[in-house]
């Protein structure tokens, strides 16, 4: 059965790129891919599955926030700032995840809130106001510290990335606004990140990245946009990004999130790291065999790449879902389990006979001695070989 893995595209280097000792380097590792070879197809449709399923949660997650958006402008459109305002405290407990639903004018003024003290500010970007006033935009993710401010909503994390909905409406008298909703970034890194949803899990990363930033250039392609599994020690209980990670060329952490502060590169080069790499070049990728390749902390992985636009975004979006070659492949069958044990009693039982015929002992001194070793084995064999 042909994989989709034979077709990416890894150089030379990154098909040797293993140290040969270690726990992940090519003794290890080329010898556990070998014995679940036959799993690489299943694990090509783990992933896919895995990545599909991700994506749709998000494009779904985000067009239910703009059903909410459009029914409320509908209410909002040729009403009074007086008769908006109170839809907009009406509506203000509708979804959760919101940490301010509010009404801003095409020159940038909060008109009306959930938020009472954000009445009167103009701290939004110009830009996103000028977007947002014409058209349905999602801007972000972004940095904004008054979404720190504000606090966590639904999610156990929180700092100042952002995601602002943008739905424009017309007032009375003509007046162009929007109504817009606030929502801190990791809520959205929630719907990728939950434990129950990672198959691998001591190792599975799922994580979004930019492609092609039209909104705002300055943001690099393979830049993070959502929060890192390794962020923190919540979920992972070794190295973390906070901490720092070693790569053996440098030290890659943050100091206060992910988003923006991580590009996806292999610490060795400083490029695109290969999953990233072939993503965006291909549209998607997918790779699950030895000797995976490098992420950004220098691990061995495999995974599945795909690109995707979240609705009412101008940008272009990849995410990786991913998991350590070695976890991966730790497992071994049952029958390579019995099969080895087998093999180790044999040998020794081999071993004592061949002993015995050396030691020249009497005939009932090597019957029972063989008879002990017998019932020894089966009991380390019953206690060790056979239990699910």
């Amino acid at each position: 059965m042909a994989l989709k893995s034979d077709l990416m595209n890894l150089t030379d280097n990154e098909r040797r790129w293993l140290p040969w000792w270690g726990g992940t380097g090519k003794l290890a590792m080329g010898w556990s891919c070998y014995l679940n070879r036959g799993m690489y197809a299943t694990n090509e449709q783990i992933f896919e599955n895995l990545a599909r399923t991700r994506r749709d949660a998000l494009i779904s997650w985000a067009e239910h926030k703009w059903s909410f958006l459009e029914t409320l402008g509908g209410k909002l459109n040729e009403v009074s700032l007086e008769a908006a305002s109170m839809e907009v405290e009406r509506s203000s407990g509708r979804l959760r995840e919101i940490s301010e639903l509010f009404l801003v004018s095409a020159e940038g003024k909060v008109l009306a809130s959930s938020e009472s003290a954000r009445v009167g500010k103009s701290d939004l970007p110009a830009a996103a106001i000028r977007k947002g006033t014409c058209e349905r935009f999602l801007h972000g993710p972004y940095r904004d510290p008054v979404t720190r401010e504000l606090g966590k909503t639904t999610s156990r994390f929180h700092d100042a990335v952002t995601l602002m909905f943008y739905e424009p409406v017309t007032l009375d008298g003509g007046v162009s606004a929007a109504i817009c909703a606030r929502i801190p970034n990791d809520v959205m890194s929630d719907l990728i990140q939950r434990e129950a949803g990672h198959v691998f899990e001591e190792s599975g990363d799922n994580y979004l990245f930019m492609i092609e930033s039209r909104f705002d250039p300055s943001i690099q392609t393979g830049t993070a946009l959502s929060r890192s599994r390794f962020e923190d020690s919540t979920f992972s209980h070794g190295d973390n990004l906070k901490q720092g990670i070693e790569t053996g060329f440098g030290t890659v952490g943050v100091r206060e999130h992910t988003e923006f502060e991580i590009r996806f590169t292999d610490p060795a080069t400083g490029q695109l790291h290969p999953g990233v790499r072939e993503t965006i070049a291909k549209g998607e990728n997918l790779y699950v065999k030895y000797p995976g390749y490098s992420d950004y902390r220098r691990i061995p992985v495999i995974g599945k790449g795909l690109t995707f636009r979240m609705p009412g975004s101008p940008d272009l979006w990849g995410m990786m879902c991913e998991g350590d070659l070695e976890e991966v492949y730790r497992r071994r069958s049952i029958s390579w389990r019995l099969s080895s044990r087998l093999t180790v009693l044999a040998g020794m039982l081999w071993f004592i006979n061949v002993g015995l015929a050396l030691s020249s002992v009497p005939i009932w001194a090597e019957a029972a001695i063989n008879g002990l070793a017998i019932m020894a084995m089966v009991w380390f064999f019953r206690a060790t070989g056979v239990k699910p």
